[in-house]
């Protein structure tokens, strides 16, 4: 037999009634059913497997993603590639620039947070400072559109032109606030500015009050492993902050993360 191995169907169902529990915040079964467009009857079942197999909780008729989902992240990040030397660089690049740090990966044409800081300024009931409504409490596992994220445009600038056409094809350029990019030729144009400037910056593209740096980290062979990013309120992130001393900073960071990445054969 040759070409490729063939969906299991039942598979892809399961997974989409997990996808549809996050979306909904937990339901019950014909909130499930509705929401994926699968009978009742069909719904009951995946939702009884999954809660029986552990991977569901159940309060009352209301089914919820359990925290053996937890356990296997937690997996999926200890295992990533250089963990430990991208976790003492975003240390670094905190002490250093006081601001937020976080570290994505491309993931299906999204960038994932998969390592952050813990910023002092943060305040976790709100995820904003002193009221202000900037939020910009990054939490691992939450994704972005690439197009509207400092770390997210670093990581296309490293792509070819029918890779990154082929994520727009996929996700668009939905707005998150009125400066993001939504014109492709536009977002190519931005690229090419991150290629001559070597980093990206998110100028309240993707939240209000919010700008963030980010810079592309490569392994040895080059190739992109993510990106760090360095984010703050746009009243604190301006002037030379933004144009001089965080760039400054994260292109060091990220110049020794990648030697140390190297020297260690971490990759």
């Amino acid at each position: 037999m040759t070409g490729e191995p063939h969906e299991v169907k039942t598979t892809r169902k399961s997974l989409r009634v997990i996808e549809a529990l996050q979306e909904l915040d937990g339901g019950r079964v014909t909130e499930v059913a509705d929401h994926v467009g699968m009978a009742k009857s069909t719904a009951h079942k995946h939702l009884t497997t999954l809660e029986r197999s552990g991977y569901l909780d159940k309060d009352g008729d209301t089914y919820h993603v359990g925290l053996r989902f937890l356990n296997l992240g937690e997996y999926a990040r200890s295992r990533w590639p250089a963990a430990d030397l991208i976790k003492e660089s975003i240390s670094e690049l905190s002490r250093r620039t006081d601001e937020e740090i976080d570290f994505v990966a491309e993931d299906h044409g999204r960038v994932l947070t998969v390592f952050e800081s813990y910023h002092k300024w943060v305040k976790y009931d709100r995820g904003d400072r002193e009221g202000d409504g900037t939020r910009y409490r990054a939490q691992i596992g939450t994704y972005y559109y690439s197009h509207a994220t400092a770390s997210g445009k670093a990581i296309l600038t490293e792509y070819s032109r029918e890779r990154v056409e082929r994520i727009i094809d996929q996700w668009g350029l939905p707005p998150k606030t009125e400066n993001t990019i939504t014109d492709r030729e536009a977002l190519f144009e931005e690229l090419e500015r991150i290629d001559r400037r070597g980093y990206a910056i998110d100028d309240e593209e993707y939240t209000h009050g919010l700008r963030s740096v980010g810079k592309a980290v490569a392994d040895p062979a080059g190739d992109v492993l993510g990106a760090l990013s360095v984010s703050g309120p746009a009243y604190r992130v301006n002037g030379s902050v933004l144009d001089e001393e965080i760039p400054r900073a994260l292109s060091e960071v990220v110049a020794d993360l990648e030697a140390d990445i190297d020297a260690a054969g971490a990759y």
